[in-house]
């Protein structure tokens, strides 16, 4: 299979060798709705992000379906989205995104979720899609990279990612 990111560049540089995975750590917060992103693994030509979904002050819904997470590279160029995920559906939810792996590894990488659709637990099935969006600045820390420490990122509603590392 032909990956369509050959062509596009990152900017940091060869991914490194075999399998890898690093700590994500960052957190974005809507109305009741928390979301954080714990780590990217690296496998062959994949690239995989996991992380949980908390909805609070609200044990009457649950999440409804998978939140469509976007990833783009620094330039803009989006990540396409392989296969996604989500364990179990309830207010606290486990969620996975699978994406076709850049062929240079970047510095960093963006995410974004726009939205996220809950569902009432009780009669019927009516649903609530609550807007974000939830922002996501990603440092991709392959192993060597002098600066392959994790700190976490912690943005609340309506801060600047610049604001929320300076916060850290």
């Amino acid at each position: 299979m032909r990956n369509v990111f050959a062509e596009r560049a990152g900017d940091g540089g060869p991914w490194p060798d075999g399998a890898w995975a690093t700590a994500l750590n960052a957190t974005d917060e809507r109305e009741e709705i928390s979301i954080t992103l714990l780590a990217m693994d690296v496998v062959d030509d994949l690239l995989r992000m996991n992380g949980l979904l908390r909805v609070s002050r609200r044990p009457d819904v649950r999440v409804a379906t998978v939140p469509a997470l976007e990833v783009a590279l620094p330039d803009g160029t989006p990540l396409a989205l392989i296969d996604a995920h989500v364990l179990p559906q309830g207010r606290i939810v486990w969620m996975s995104w699978t994406f076709e792996r850049p062929s240079r590894a970047p510095d960093g990488l963006e995410g974004r979720i726009r939205n996220v659709v809950l569902e009432y637990r009780g009669g019927g099935s009516a649903r609530i899609d609550v807007a974000g969006p939830w922002a996501f600045s990603l440092p991709v820390r392959p192993p060597g990279r002098r600066d392959a420490v994790a700190a976490p990122v912690r943005r609340d509603a309506g801060a600047t990612p610049a604001a929320s590392a300076a916060r850290g």
